[in-house]
């Protein structure tokens, strides 16, 4: 058998290989995505979240439901925060981990962010689907410190008043990132934020 053909069915081989196990990764987390696929985030996306959300060193960064850990390792350069990924899509997790991988300060679980309470959070990012934020702003009101803040891409959390709104500048990814503040005083939705109507809407990247 000729060698460009050995090497033609072998390539082939790899990509079925690679297509089943994508297919694997979603079937298998389908009771807790309900069908939500594994997608990077934009790195404009990331940039312009990092741009506009300043943290401390040593601050804590939830990312819940964290890809391939994109988020995190661009936070631990700017900033040096510690940083938490959870991840429950197998092929997303093992590619976090690889990416991340003598990085000290990040760590990235394979578990369901929701059985996990993340009160300890300074910053919380999130890339949800929207038939999950009603459950998820109330996770966030029952858990967070009064003070934390949290960043939510595309969609927002219902009934939550938003502190600042930023579009990244591009034409492909300018779809609105959602900046909330828990509040120090009161825990009611329409307070989660001390958002004030007459301020402008930031559109910087």
């Amino acid at each position: 058998m000729p060698s460009w053909i050995i090497i033609l069915l072998t390539v082939i081989g790899i990509l079925i290989v690679c297509k089943l196990l994508f297919a694997f990764s979603l079937v298998s987390v389908f009771p807790i995505t309900q069908g939500a696929m594994f997608h990077p985030s934009a790195r404009i996306k990331v940039r312009t979240f990092l741009d506009h959300v300043p943290m401390k060193a040593g601050e804590l960064l939830v990312d819940i439901g964290c890809g391939d850990g994109r988020v995190l390792r661009e936070a631990k350069r700017r900033y040096g925060v510690r940083a938490l990924g959870f991840e429950v899509n197998l092929l997303a997790y093992a590619l976090a981990r690889l990416r991340t991988l003598g990085m000290e300060g990040i760590e990235v679980r394979l578990r369901n962010f929701w059985n996990v309470d993340i009160g300890d959070a300074d910053v919380v990012f999130c890339y949800l689907f929207p038939d999950v934020m009603g459950r998820l702003a109330q996770k966030l009101l029952r858990e967070l410190r009064p003070g934390t803040l949290v960043i939510s891409c595309n969609f927002p959390l219902p009934g939550w008043r938003h502190r600042e709104l930023f579009y990244p500048e591009s034409s492909f990814h300018a779809d609105p990132i959602y900046l909330y503040q828990i509040p120090a005083v009161s825990k009611r939705p329409s307070d989660s934020c001390m958002y004030n109507p007459e301020r402008p809407r930031v559109r910087n990247a």
